[in-house]
């Protein structure tokens, strides 16, 4: 009886072994798909932000400027993401990775090029008819290229979908036969066995079902006491909150604080107009959501301050679009109403945030290294590193 027993229980834990394995496989074939499926968002991203770009036009080249420079940093981002993605797709990385890899840098070499042939198009220089239209021939054959890269990494992403498709499916029916051949053979077996569990579970299930009637969903309304009404951006209360609560998608993303001032804002305020400091404020919070990430956090958390909580996958990315938000702004036309040009500048002061490392301390730390940038004439992004201010 005893051997009888000890070899039913033998064959349920190796039958219960095997049911493991194909889970454990199906499961890593869904974690594939799942990034499979950002990484056909990320490319349709990519074909409308290029397309944004290509029709941006030069009726306007000073609005077009300031769009095509965050669309510019959108489509760099989006290029070396589709690598990371790769890194959970195991099927293609059993499949050919080499060859994946190099469609990723074909991409990224299209980017580069389309990225380039806006520029030299939506320049601000004087160029003559003849030159604006080679120009425009440049701009809308990189375009094309890189559609058609795009396209064919798509093309190529639907057969590895195929074959992913065929693995679930084969996976999937032998989990559903050998649910049935258990579903068969251990209540023939161990009948008695199999009513005790069955209690057992039932009392599990309503306890579970108690529990989830008890237990309620709260769903965060939307504060309108977050919101700066001139800039249209959180406000102090509302990036704290954001900020806070920030949960990044990619592991292993480094993140940071960085505060943003306008340079002698005081003396502007007092010798230009309201409107024009206003379309100031305006157009310096417009600024930031061009570079805002998906992980991202922006707000005017002082009448002189604007802050952005930035997650990128280094440092270097960090900081080089701190530097863009900062370049951008000194390289944008400020205007009044009668014609005069007014050169506008901003300091940040940068800080890495760690998870454990509270907010209310680096925002603290932000706004001391913000003060040593503009002691040291502005117009630069300050950061932090090993207890002294390195300014950059």
């Amino acid at each position: 009886m005893n051997a009888t027993f000890s070899s039913i229980f033998s064959t349920i834990k190796q039958h219960n072994f095997l049911l493991f394995i194909l889970s454990l496989l199906l499961a890593f074939s869904i974690l594939s798909e799942f990034a499979s499926f950002y990484k056909l968002e990320n490319l349709h991203n990519q074909k409308e932000t290029a397309a944004e770009v290509y029709n941006l036009g030069r009726e306007d080249l000073d609005l077009t400027n300031i769009q095509f420079r965050g669309k510019n940093t959108l489509l760099r981002h989006e290029g070396n993401a589709l690598l990371l993605f790769y890194t959970y797709d195991y099927l293609n990385n059993l499949n050919n990775k080499v060859a994946y890899q190099n469609e990723v840098t074909k991409l990224q070499n299209s980017i580069k090029r389309f990225n380039q042939a806006a520029s030299d198009a939506y320049t601000q220089e004087e160029l003559t008819q003849e030159e604006i239209n080679v120009r425009q021939l440049a701009f809308e054959k990189s375009y094309h290229d890189l559609i058609t890269q795009i396209d064919a990494m798509i093309e190529n992403n639907y057969q590895y979908e195929i074959l992913r498709f065929k693995i679930q499916l084969a996976l999937s029916a032998l989990l559903l036969l050998l649910t049935f051949l258990s579903l068969i053979w251990i209540p023939r077996k161990l009948s008695s066995v199999v009513k005790q569990f069955e209690s057992l579970q039932a009392g599990e299930q309503n306890e579970s079902r108690a529990a989830s009637v008890r237990s309620t969903k709260s769903e965060t309304a939307i504060n309108p006491a977050y919101i700066d009404e001139e800039s249209g951006i959180h406000n102090h209360k509302g990036f704290m909150y954001e900020a806070s609560n920030k949960k990044t998608q990619t592991l292993g993303n480094y993140s940071a604080i960085c505060i943003f001032a306008i340079d002698n804002l005081s003396t502007i305020e007092t010798k230009m107009p309201s409107e024009f400091t206003q379309a100031l404020i305006k157009k310096m919070a417009f600024m930031l959501t061009l570079y805002r990430a998906h992980n991202d956090v922006i707000g005017r958390i002082e009448h002189n301050q604007f802050a952005i909580f930035i997650s990128r996958s280094d440092k270097a990315s960090a900081v080089n679009d701190c530097e863009l938000i900062r370049k951008s702004i000194e390289e944008t036309p400020f205007k009044t109403n009668d014609g005069r040009a007014v050169k506008i500048t901003i300091s940040g002061g940068f800080v890495q945030k760690m998870s454990t490392q509270n907010l209310e301390e680096i925002m603290g730390k932000a706004n001391k290294v913000l003060a040593m940038s503009i002691q040291h004439g502005g117009n630069r992004i300050a950061q932090l590193r090993d207890k002294s201010t390195a300014l950059k």
